[in-house]
């Protein structure tokens, strides 16, 4: 475990995988209070808003397809700063108008574009990293290699960022206000971002990777 970790390029990648299940599980705590309370919803318009973020997880082959052919880094990064720019943008939905509705749903619809393009190429270059640590490694891991120990990896952070998330921003948006629960979500995002910026691979690294060496 410890070796795999000591790898700075899959340490971002756990870190950026924290940052989204962090970034998309907030939204479950603190969006339906908000559209609530600013602008009058029920259940059924908190569903139907949800769908904005939600939707583009449907391209998640192409942006996988995306990651094979430009790199991992050059997707995730800008899944970050798309991230972040939504997330700014968002703080600044406060009335009660149809502006500030339409803005809700694009920059939902943003959002979740942003942070579907981090999580991809992220999994996968945990994926070409634990390869490499392997291959200079050969006598620390198993006959199958490390892919499901960097597979776990993947889940933990998911898991953490998902119980931090609603935690957090629940806490920012109650005791502070909406627009400060936003602020703090593009924080981690900045963060997440540098890791990936210095340390994550090209379109070079997947290149290294032959599953079926271990057959």
């Amino acid at each position: 475990m410890a070796t795999l970790l000591s790898s700075p390029r899959l340490s971002a990648a756990v870190y950026g995988c924290l940052t989204y299940g962090i970034g998309i599980s907030s939204f479950d705590a603190v969006l339906p209070l908000f559209v609530n309370r600013t602008f009058g919803w029920d259940s059924q318009g908190v569903g139907l808003i949800f769908l904005a973020f939600t939707v583009p997880a449907l391209a998640g082959a192409a942006f996988g397809a995306m990651s094979d052919r430009y790199g991992p880094k050059r997707v995730s990064l800008s899944g970050f700063v798309i991230a972040s720019i939504s997330l700014a943008l968002l703080a600044l939905v406060r009335d009660n108008s149809i502006v500030a509705k339409a803005g809700l749903a694009v920059l939902l619809f943003t959002l979740g574009t942003g942070m579907n393009l981090i999580l991809t190429p992220l999994a996968a270059n945990m994926l070409y990293e634990a390869n490499i640590v392997e291959e200079h490694n050969p006598d620390v891991f198993g006959d199958a290699g490390a892919y499901a120990l960097a597979y776990s990896f993947l889940c933990a952070a998911f898991g953490l960022g998902t119980s931090v998330g609603p935690a957090w921003s629940g806490f920012m948006f109650e005791d502070i206000n909406w627009a400060a629960a936003m602020v703090s979500l593009v924080a981690f995002c900045l963060v997440g971002g540098v890791g990936v910026f210095f340390y994550t691979g090209g379109a070079e690294a997947g290149k290294r990777v032959r599953f079926d060496d271990h057959a």
